[in-house]
């Protein structure tokens, strides 16, 4: 089988950096193993997607790779060929790609920094990643938001040990406790070197001879719980919430990680949100728009009454002043804008028309060329 990245990814062959980023994102939210725990696929597709992304977001990697051709199983063909990416590994990318990808308002710098697993002090655990939906209306008065948080933590039977009797772990005879694997593959008068994660140790440069039977020798053990986070006004889709703590537990006594929920917006079917400012659109009859009139509009904060002015013509914009969005800042609130609409009937009544050809007569032939 060959593995076309490009085909991998939705994208064409000539597809800029930004729209593969792009097309990486959506698929990897959308097989993320957190979002799929009954579907044991998602995770295959999602190390693939990863994979694709890893080489061809990168200049060198995408143009060996162009030149080199796909992978494929056998070797008998020249290819360009690519560490295989495990779980882990992509989890680790995924984490890393959606680092400056939000907007983040809650502390600074890169949150999805990658940690050394083998050092010997206390190593903190992993950062988590979730989303939440919430309605217009939610984030413009803040809520309150019950999430499903999957995570990692010390496994109880062990105490963390990943041994199954408390026995120490010994060095990893397949990568001499480096945790990592090299590959040389010769191209001609090229050779590539390429490095691995180490399958059997995973990195640790550790192995344990006799696992814990519940964490099978991993340490931890996947953990669901129900988590209350409190959404402030004036969020937008994608900001991201820091929960301090609620990642995945430290290893060595180290911190546990931090979980970040990322925001989405549902769509309003009758508001649209621009930045802070919002828009709508109403509709009023002929004699309102001619003589004024006072109306009742729906805002994020709740009704409010509106004075139209007489003479007002159709696809006027009113400003309601402080109606908007709350800055996520508390710096200021935007206003909401009225798109006033003018209702003509379409098949007037005896009655109708009857006063319409009276008020005809009264203004004359008021047609208007525009040149």
């Amino acid at each position: 089988m060959k593995k076309d990245y490009y085909e991998i990814l939705g994208v064409q062959k000539d597809a800029p950096k930004a729209d593969i980023e792009k097309a990486y994102r959506k698929l990897a939210l959308k097989y993320h193993p957190d979002r799929n725990p009954e579907d044991p696929s998602a995770a295959k597709k999602f190390t693939e997607v990863t994979e694709a992304y890893e080489v061809l977001s990168d200049d060198g990697k995408r143009s060996q790779y162009d030149q080199y051709g796909f992978t494929t199983e056998d070797g008998e063909m020249p290819h360009y060929q690519y560490q295989h990416v495990d779980l882990d590994e992509a989890l680790k990318m995924f984490m890393r790609s959606f680092g400056g990808g939000f907007g983040s308002f809650f502390g600074g710098g890169d949150p999805f920094e990658e940690r050394s697993r083998r050092g010997r002090g206390p190593v903190k655990g992993d950062d988590r990643l979730t989303s939440v939906r919430i309605t217009l209306e939610e984030a413009a008065n803040g809520v309150e938001k019950e999430i499903e948080v999957v995570h990692l933590i010390s496994c109880s039977t062990c105490n963390g040990s990943g041994s199954a009797y408390g026995e120490e772990s010994v060095e990893c005879p397949e990568c001499n406790g480096t945790g990592s694997m090299r590959m040389v593959k010769n191209l001609g008068p090229v050779q590539y070197v390429t490095t691995k994660t180490c399958p059997r140790c995973n990195g640790e440069g550790q192995i344990i001879k006799d696992p814990c039977p519940k964490c099978r020798g991993k340490k931890k053990v996947r953990e669901r719980i129900i988590k209350s986070v409190n959404i402030p006004p004036g969020v937008d889709t994608g900001n991201r919430l820091r929960v301090s703590g609620m990642g995945d537990s430290g290893e060595k006594g180290g911190p546990s990680g931090d979980l970040y929920v990322a925001v989405e917006i549902r769509p309003h079917p009758f508001f649209e949100r621009r930045d802070d400012d919002v828009r709508c659109n109403i509709t009023i009859t002929y004699p309102q728009a001619v003589l004024g009139t006072k109306v009742e509009i729906r805002t994020l904060q709740g009704p409010v009454e509106v004075r139209i002015p007489s003479g007002t013509q159709p696809n006027s914009t009113l400003r309601i002043r402080g109606k908007g969005m709350p800055s996520l800042r508390g710096r200021r609130t935007g206003d909401l804008y009225v798109n006033v609409n003018v209702d003509v009937p379409k098949h007037p009544g005896i009655r109708e028309r009857k006063t319409i050809k009276k008020l005809s007569e009264v203004l004359g032939d008021r047609t208007k060329f525009n040149y």
